[in-house]
């Protein structure tokens, strides 16, 4: 079996092209690396350099496993590092609970360099909609979480606050929907057109309908994307994040709902949360303290 050092030896010789050089690089002796070569020769029963020359230089064969010596090189220290990582205390992985109307770009700034830092942590994130993301950091599923935090879910102070981004969501409709109407002014006129009404992933809002009206009929979907797809195809109205429908405002396609009795547009303030009785590791307090600096 190839050892590590082998490999080591093999990749010095290859890009020294000189056994001296290689040896003060290795800090070995010539004769400990032409025996080290030798015995991974007769390891793989493969020959690895052309000795007729001056120089040292690689077979066909031996510049391919130069090759795939390099990578595994790379592996080992990639493995070391990441157990070096564990071991001082870096997590495994952090997760994060974003609500779904947040524009995820907006903290791509933040995220990048932290993965670039800490590549042996995942970073995983969940989406959630509406009371999904404060019930998954109250149940210790996730380290952090984005959310238009409202002041029924603070719950005595046990959650922390740092300001992330603002937002909105927007009602609209398509414009042949809209169109059928001689005056749309109020939501009273919609009560017989579907309202398309994005369920809540966790269990704060069971049994309630969040800004529906009474014995309005609504369509129930599970993600923005649907309810995207029902409003453009003129079945239905409803609110949708801002940065979703900007592009279809512009050109048209969608028409912004104005009435006088419902608000056309719903602005947010997104916080990142974290639960002060929780310790965060240091890639989770690391991100944290990143919006600190915002």
């Amino acid at each position: 079996m190839a050892t590590i050092d082998q490999l080591k030896i093999l990749i010095a010789i290859a890009e020294s092209r000189s056994l001296s050089h290689a040896a003060e690089k290795v800090s070995k002796t010539q004769p400990a690396l032409t025996t080290a070569i030798k015995q991974l020769e007769s390891v793989l029963n493969v020959s690895l350099f052309n000795r007729e020359g001056y120089r040292l230089s690689l077979t066909n064969q031996g510049n391919i496993l130069y090759q795939k010596a390099k990578k595994v090189i790379e592996l080992h220290q990639e493995f070391i590092q990441t157990a070096h990582n564990y071991a001082s205390g870096k997590e495994e992985r952090i997760s994060l609970a974003i609500e779904a109307s947040f524009e995820l770009e907006t903290i791509f700034s933040k995220l990048e360099p932290l993965q670039q830092r800490h590549k042996s942590t995942q970073i995983v994130i969940k989406q959630e909609y509406l009371s999904g993301p404060v019930e998954q950091i109250h149940k210790g599923e996730v380290d952090l979480a984005i959310t238009p935090i409202q002041a029924e879910f603070k719950k005595n102070g046990e959650l922390e606050f740092l300001h992330v981004s603002k937002g909105a969501l927007i009602n609209v409709a398509a414009s042949k929907l809209v169109n059928k109407f001689e005056s749309l002014t109020s939501v009273k006129q919609l009560i017989d057109t579907y309202q398309v009404v994005v369920q809540d992933s966790g269990s704060m809002t069971t049994g309630v309908n969040v800004g529906v009206q009474s014995a309005q009929r609504y369509w129930y979907v599970n993600n923005f994307a649907t309810k995207l797809s029902l409003i453009q195809s003129g079945m239905g109205w409803g609110r949708l994040p801002e940065h979703f429908v900007k592009d279809l405002l512009k050109s048209g396609e969608l028409l912004e709902i104005e009435l006088n009795d419902y608000a056309s547009r719903i602005e947010f303030d997104y916080k990142l949360i974290k639960r002060n009785d929780k310790l965060l590791g240091p890639v989770a307090t690391e991100l944290w303290n990143s919006f600190k600096k915002t």
